[in-house]
């Protein structure tokens, strides 16, 4: 088993994955795509692609592989959340680190104005071993949880004292 199939199992077994027919169903599809054509980056529900995936799951081979082929480090799922934003929700230290290497936006917004940061301290849960080493490398990139709304006002984002 390749590396990136053992990514792939990671990903079809994470909770969230698993609840959902719909995105076991296009991991499925994708696994056995990427496994006949070689390395593709499709979109599958809520319009998250591959990517998305690889980096809430820390699929740091998948996720190289991915950029390999130019896929966008900065791609938006239908809430214009960005690979980032769900790394950092998840505590995806690799991945985090590989996409800001890459280019990654640190501050990007999504429909909620909300920035990678924002998703960590809001929805990231303790279950994710790596939560604060990627809090701590966000900060250490500029992450911020005050950003600018599209009226232009400053907003915090984080309901926490940091």
């Amino acid at each position: 088993m390749s590396v990136i199939d053992k990514e792939f199992e990671r990903l079809k077994n994470m909770r969230e994955n698993r609840l959902n027919k719909d995105i076991m169903n296009y991991l499925d599809k994708t696994h056995n795509e990427i496994q006949l054509r070689g390395i593709c980056n499709p979109r599958g529900p809520y319009r998250k692609s591959l990517i998305h995936y690889a980096a809430m799951g820390d699929c740091t081979a998948l996720l190289q592989s991915l950029l390999d082929i130019d896929a966008p480090v900065d791609d938006l799922n239908h809430n214009k959340r960005t690979p980032l934003s769900w790394a950092a929700e998840n505590g995806s230290l690799g991945a985090t680190r590989i996409l800001l290497k890459n280019g990654a936006k640190v501050n990007s917004l999504d429909d909620m104005y909300c920035s990678p940061l924002t998703w960590l301290i809001s929805a990231g849960s303790p279950q994710y071993k790596d939560l604060e080493a990627t809090r701590s490398y966000l900060n250490e990139n500029g992450a911020t949880t005050k950003v600018r709304n599209a009226h232009g006002y400053l907003i915090n984002c984080d309901s926490s004292e940091d």
